[in-house]
């Protein structure tokens, strides 16, 4: 579908808040233009070469499927049946395709401030790898010169782009990405070649965010940064402004409260599917330094927090 028909197809599809997003495939590029940046992540520094609809390892012949120009180097090795992590990660992707516009819109602040503050949302000409970076809206929804970055799109679930961020960020439907199904303990690059390594909202669903910093630190280049972004376990009092019992049964909104409650009910969206608890930065800058990261900027702020390293 190309960016006009998409348009119109979006004005005719009335949408309600809760009801499951409409789902589209990223615009990504042709995984063979990316050769010369990715290794296979169980044998670093082996070049891969494309064989059909799967990378080779030249050295192990290991293979990594492709489909729609998405590479699967996860392999399933996390996912077992007994694994705290893999449902954990199946509660999260309840949360996922349940997403609601009341949930995207009141997200836009917190990326725009993290942008301003951190001032990376105004990063050009750059090669940005997204650790953890779900549908990649990132692309869009924090970069003000996202047709200037090559930027690589990290996830262990393809998840897609729901019609919600392509109505609030069109270029999305234009703009190509590299796609790619990872984790974030085995990054499959080749060491130094990323200007930004980043996570926004993830750290807490990794299952080894030490090795994650190691890894980050591998793959930046000499002077790269590390931006690391996410909530902390403190009271909503302290994240949101404070609304009694009485404002929230007698308010104009309740019946959008109730609406809510169900359509999350309804839908199995876990209230915790966090691997991860922080109630400081202290131990994800810890971590950051102990990888070899320098931190050169960082803040705490309304229950979040947001941390720059540089290499």
């Amino acid at each position: 579908m190309n960016y006009t028909d998409l348009q119109i197809h979006l004005l005719k599809q009335e949408r309600n808040i809760y009801e499951i997003a409409e789902l589209y495939e990223q615009n990504r590029h042709d995984i063979s233009d990316k050769l010369d940046v990715l290794a296979s992540p169980n044998s670093l520094g082996n070049p891969l070469k494309k064989v059909g609809d799967k990378l080779v390892c030249e050295n192990t012949n290991t293979e990594y499927v492709i489909k729609n120009n998405v590479v699967d180097f996860c392999k399933n090795q996390f996912e077992k049946s007994e694994d705290e992590w893999a449902r954990l990660n199946a509660q999260f992707m309840n949360y996922h395709k349940s997403l609601s516009v009341y949930t995207l819109i009141n997200s836009v602040p917190l990326l725009n401030y993290l942008a301003e503050k951190s001032g990376l949302g105004e990063l050009k000409n750059a090669k940005v790898i997204d650790i953890g970076a779900g549908t990649g809206h990132t692309l869009c929804s924090f970069f003000q010169n996202p047709e200037t970055l090559d930027y690589y799109l990290c996830d262990p679930n393809l998840r897609l782009l729901h019609d919600q961020f392509l109505r609030i960020y069109p270029r999305l439907a234009k703009l190509k990405l590299t796609h790619l199904l990872c984790y974030a303990e085995q990054l499959p690059f080749k060491s130094e070649v990323a200007d930004l390594v980043m996570s926004l909202s993830a750290i807490d669903h990794f299952k080894d965010y030490k090795t994650f910093f190691k890894e980050g630190y591998r793959v930046c280049k000499k002077d790269g940064l590390i931006f690391v972004s996410s909530h902390l376990d403190v009271p909503a009092s302290k994240r949101i402004q404070k609304v009694s019992v009485k404002s929230k049964l007698f308010s104009i909104s309740f019946w959008e409260r109730v609406s809510r409650y169900l359509y999350y009910r309804k839908y199995k969206v876990g209230t915790d599917d966090h691997t991860n608890h922080f109630d400081t930065i202290e131990p994800i800058e810890k971590a950051m330094n102990d990888a070899g990261f320098k931190t050169q900027s960082k803040e705490e702020f309304f229950g979040h927090f947001w941390i720059i390293g540089k290499k």
